[in-house]
């Protein structure tokens, strides 16, 4: 019978193929379904002088407290972070950006806006005090690709001053501060905090004045990405009232950036860094205003968009952020695995002992058939005897051809012993 071939055969035709599912199985689902979040990752914070420097550092601290190793990479711009992550093949996987970088085909997603920076304009007292001024000065936004000058430029067109109509100079930060203090520019547009060094040095020198931005509503329905934001007076230095009137400048959106294939479990860390990094009041924003879910430039990650609304992993809430994700992995994917792996290696001497017995069976309900013949023709038509004689013959040699498991020895002798009696049965009835 075949099912004996396949029973001798049970280890490599059952048992191996179902282990070696099981470790195929616990293999994907630790490798393409439940993954475990990296530990190490890149964080692109461009310039070493920028403001995303310290930013970056600080996140690096909060992800190191969790067991995740940051590195940070630095590049010769303010937009280098941006452009790292948007770079195939580039390491980094975090970074942060200003939301007038984003457009529609932009390959990456925001987590969470966590800051505003105004738009600094400073000039020379007795010099411009409005952009509509600003035809044939000089004027110093830092480098054309920076988010300072591009900035400045839809103010300068929102004023009726084209690029063209102004003397743009690269230098930017303390740099561009002492030239207009020097008297070498007339302009300086800054997209900074108020910890910024040469927003510092500029509120606080003598003949210097902060302009504000006219006009803000309109040209913030204009230039979404460009919002209006109060300044109020004596908010920077209130013994020295600085400013010396309520001013509104124009503000952008710093956004915490990642790869839209990020782990979600690490982008939910980022997250939490980010309130604790974020909520923290200022005179620029207020108590738990960042980070924020909502006016983001970038499109939002899923993971960000449930975190928002209070979503997220049962096992994240009680174990800490490492041991969570193993005990994920373990809950729903190596038990279930192993579970019916066990079930199915257990099912599998069952199969067998059903078919065996019913091999048997199959016997026994010949031979019965067989018994209640015997009398019917012994009555009716002896001479038929014979051919019950055949078949007992064929059914006893089938069932000598049998080759059993030892553990089916004994009911395989049993069959036999029913045999030899009803064969005993017949020669009798044959011998009347």
């Amino acid at each position: 019978m075949k099912l004996l071939l396949l029973y001798r055969r049970r280890w490599w035709l059952f048992y191996l193929p179902v282990l070696l599912c099981t470790v195929l199985a616990l293999w994907w689902s630790a490798t393409r379904w439940k993954v475990l979040p990296p530990m190490e990752v890149v964080i692109g914070a461009g310039s070493p002088q920028g403001g995303y420097s310290m930013l970056a550092q600080r996140y690096a601290e909060q992800l190191e407290r969790i067991g995740v190793r940051a590195e940070i990479v630095y590049s010769d711009t303010q937009k280098g972070s941006l452009d790292r992550l948007m770079r195939a093949g580039d390491a980094t996987s975090i970074g942060f950006a200003h939301g007038i970088y984003a457009n529609a085909g932009t390959p990456l997603q925001a987590l969470a806006v966590v800051g505003q920076e105004p738009v600094w304009i400073f000039s020379a007292v007795g010099g411009p005090s409005s952009l509509t001024q600003a035809r044939g000065l000089r004027v110093a936004a830092g480098p054309a690709s920076s988010s300072s000058f591009i900035a400045a430029r839809l103010m300068l067109e929102h004023a009726g001053v084209r690029a063209a109509d102004v003397q743009f100079d690269n230098a930017t930060g303390v740099a561009a501060a002492n030239a207009l203090i020097d008297g070498k520019l007339d302009l300086v547009f800054q997209a900074a905090g108020d910890d910024s060094q040469a927003v510092q040095l500029l509120t606080r020198s003598s003949g210097i004045q902060l302009l504000g931005a006219e006009h803000a509503g309109a040209l913030a329905a204009q230039n979404p990405r460009l919002q209006p934001l109060l300044l109020p007076q004596g908010a920077i230095e209130l013994r020295g009232d600085i400013p010396p009137k309520d001013l509104t400048l124009m503000s952008l959106q710093t956004h915490l950036l990642v790869r839209p294939g990020m782990h979600p479990a690490l982008q939910r860390a980022l997250l939490d860094a980010a309130v604790e990094i974020h909520e923290i009041p200022n005179f620029l924003q207020r108590h738990g205003q960042f980070p924020s879910f909502r006016g983001s430039d970038f499109a939002l990650s899923r993971t960000a968009r449930a975190y928002s609304l209070g979503a997220r992993p049962w096992m994240e809430t009680l174990l800490p952020y490492r041991t969570a994700q193993y005990a994920e992995l373990v809950f729903y994917a190596i038990l279930p695995i192993l579970a019916i792996a066990v079930l199915m290696l257990a099912w599998i001497p069952k199969l067998f002992d059903w078919r065996i017995s019913s091999a048997l069976n199959h016997f026994y309900g010949d031979l019965k058939f067989l018994e209640n013949d015997m009398e019917q023709v012994a009555a009716d038509n002896p001479m038929a005897l014979r051919q019950l004689l055949e078949r007992l013959d064929n059914i006893e040699r089938q069932v000598v051809e049998l080759d059993l498991p030892d553990e089916f020895s004994e009911r395989w002798y049993t069959l036999r012993e029913h045999l030899a009696s009803a064969r005993d049965r017949l020669l009798k009835l044959r011998s009347r």
